[in-house]
């Protein structure tokens, strides 16, 4: 249903030198938390991310936003995802069920 529209904000932010990231954001100090399509400019680490890869950014008193902590590496991958996602549902079963463990 919303390919059309993803692949339209992918193609502009291409058009402009970006690439376009699902990202999650939280704000320990507002106690917010938000997650949003966002662009960003080739030189930024999220647009380096290919395939499963995840990032998390840590922005702190000692991590500035000039210098935040990266950390990267490979996440899970579409399988062991499923395997994950596939065995909670068993878990909410079995207590609908009344045998929750």
């Amino acid at each position: 249903q919303y390919d059309g529209e993803m692949a339209a904000q992918a193609a502009a932010a291409a058009a402009s030198g970006e690439v376009l990231r699902y990202v999650g954001r939280v704000d320990v100090a507002a106690g917010t938390a938000s997650v949003t399509t966002s662009r960003y400019p080739a030189s930024h680490p999220f647009a380096a991310l290919q395939g499963s890869d995840n990032i998390v950014v840590f922005t702190t008193e000692r991590y500035g936003a000039d210098t935040p902590l990266i950390v990267r590496g490979p996440g899970a991958g579409a399988e062991v995802t499923a395997t994950g996602v596939f065995s909670d549902l068993l878990q909410v079963l079995r207590c609908c069920a009344g045998a929750c463990t």
